[in-house]
């Protein structure tokens, strides 16, 4: 079937969002459920201090770092996924090809519980295919509206949101159980059936589906994925795999090498019509974005002003990500030092963190139908930057909370779990304010040209997020200069770190302009 829009009916929702729906439903099934018992399982299989002593004192920030390595690779491929769908696939090939990806590693990941080379190895499969299809299916939900619908995309990624928060609730509940009554095999294999359930979903929707074509060949962009990508997995060979130094330095190896491939390949890289970087390489040289329109047009270099409008507010939300990711690693490590008994039941803590998905599911509609209207009747208009900034705030005193329990503990204390939830109630506020105002900003905010690529560049603040975790966390364990933010310190760090970035993002986002582009 050609990759040409399907029409849609006038003024009204489109049929193929229930499936792109139900595939994002049964995916973070997968994901939150393997996540969600990650950190533990890597500290009692493979980092345990009974089988190596030497472990006794970092074992906890190593089992944090590898898992934060994981999820920042998991969101950093999507700029490759990206590339794959606008250049050559489109996005339904590229989700459906790279479903099958993520469905191989999530079933070698189950096969290889007891051999920590193949499991972490499974672990960049998973990342791969996740990579591929992240992108692209939040994007493939903006392609399905057109104008005449367009006023309908706000409550369409609110579906695809609650979607999400679905899917991981029930994960998240029932994986940690199946972990402790039938092994980690059977954990990580419920997830890896999800995802083939969630392909073959994707699928059955092939006919419903408004599909944005991709552009024609060019064997110029071949060239330019091919030396990124390339790169990045020697880098990640080298520094992660055999040097076990984390993706702090992958990355940062990695950017030197794209510079200098870029040059190497600079008529590919720098090419006539012109590229992202090829263009703001010209503007840069010629004095400004005013003569490149010259030589490009004026609609293309507002397209690449419209770049840099969202690339500037998307460079405060890795800070979020650092903070949020936390939730799913170093709070669960927390929980297990407390008293889990709540509500009359004894949880475990890997699934204490299921709140939050269910608040999510709580709070969308509270948001959307209640708080909103509210603030706008009163005068006090909500605009996707304010909700930004107020979702820093909240997620910084989320972090307040969850650092004065960790004092209680460090004085041998033994507090309730409520604490930790109160802490996700607020962190849940947060990331409504945030997460599902940033999916909809990147698409509406992005020319049709790059709307995968801005997609993915959002999920790449997710990839820095964890590599600033990673990289402290990578410091604690080698007992460098982070190891003395230990205990409640280390979380004091993050929600001054999260303070700060709200008050600058206050301060510079009311010069920051917005113009939407809906595809027709």
């Amino acid at each position: 079937m050609a990759d040409t829009p399907t029409p849609q009916v006038k003024g009204k929702f489109p049929s193929s969002i229930p499936y792109i729906i139900g595939n994002e439903a049964a995916e973070r099934f997968n994901y939150y459920g393997m996540t969600a018992i990650l950190t533990t399982f890597l500290i009692v299989q493979f980092y345990n201090p009974a089988k190596d002593p030497a472990l006794t004192q970092f074992a906890e920030a190593k089992a944090n770092a590898t898992n934060h390595d994981f999820k920042a690779m998991v969101y950093l491929l999507p700029m490759f996924g990206g590339m794959i769908a606008d250049w050559f696939w489109g996005k339904y090939k590229t989700i459906l090809r790279l479903s099958l990806v993520y469905a191989l590693g999530s079933t070698l990941v189950a096969l290889s519980v007891n051999n920590e080379v193949l499991f972490t190895s499974a672990l960049m499969l998973i990342a791969m295919g996740a990579g591929g299809i992240k992108p692209c299916v939040s994007a493939n939900v903006g392609d399905q509206f057109d104008e005449s619908n367009s006023q309908m995309i706000s409550k369409a990624f609110d579906a695809f949101y609650a979607s999400i928060n679905a899917g991981s609730v029930l994960s998240i509940l029932l994986i940690p159980y199946l972990n402790k009554h039938y092994g980690p095999m059977v954990a990580f294999g419920v997830p890896a059936i999800a995802m083939l359930v969630a392909t073959l979903f994707f699928w059955a929707g092939r006919n419903k589906y408004r599909r944005i074509a991709p552009p024609a060949f060019d064997k110029n962009r071949l060239i330019i994925f091919l030396t990124a990508f390339v790169s990045l997995f020697i880098s990640y060979v080298y520094f992660d795999k055999i040097l076990h130094l984390g993706t702090g330095p992958v990355l940062g190896v990695w950017a030197l090498a794209v510079i200098a491939l870029a040059f190497v390949f600079k008529k590919q890289w720098f090419a006539k019509p012109g590229n992202f970087v090829g263009i703001n390489l010209y503007a840069l040289i010629n004095g400004g974005f005013s003569a490149a329109a010259k030589e490009y047009g004026e609609e293309k270099i507002e397209g690449i002003r419209s770049v840099w409008r969202v690339l500037s507010v998307f460079a405060f939300i890795p800070v979020f990500w650092a903070l949020w990711d936390q939730s799913q690693s170093e709070w669960v490590v927390q929980a297990t030092k407390m008293d889990l008994n709540w509500l009359g039941i004894e949880w475990q803590a890997e699934q204490i963190s299921f709140v939050n998905a269910a608040f999510i599911l709580l709070f969308i509609p509270l948001f959307s139908f209640g708080i909103f209207p509210a603030l706008n009747k009163m005068g006090l208009k909500v605009t996707p930057l304010r909700k930004i900034g107020t979702g820093l705030i909240l997620t910084a005193l989320s972090f307040v909370i969850v650092a004065i329990v960790q004092g209680w503990i460090d004085a041998g204390a033994r507090p309730n779990i409520s604490w930790q939830i109160l802490a996700f109630v607020v962190l849940t506020a947060g990331e409504v304010l945030i997460s599902i105002t940033g999916l909809e900003y990147a698409y509406t905010q992005s020319p049709p040209s790059m709307k995968s690529t801005i997609m993915a560049c959002w999920l790449i603040t997710v990839t820095l997020g964890n590599v600033l975790v990673s990289v402290i966390q990578t410091n604690i364990k080698n007992e460098g200069f982070f190891a003395k933010f230990h205990g409640a310190d280390f979380f004091w760090l993050f929600t001054g770190i999260c303070f700060a970035t709200a008050l600058l993002f206050m301060l510079i986002s009311p010069s920051i302009k917005e113009k939407s582009y809906i595809v027709k």
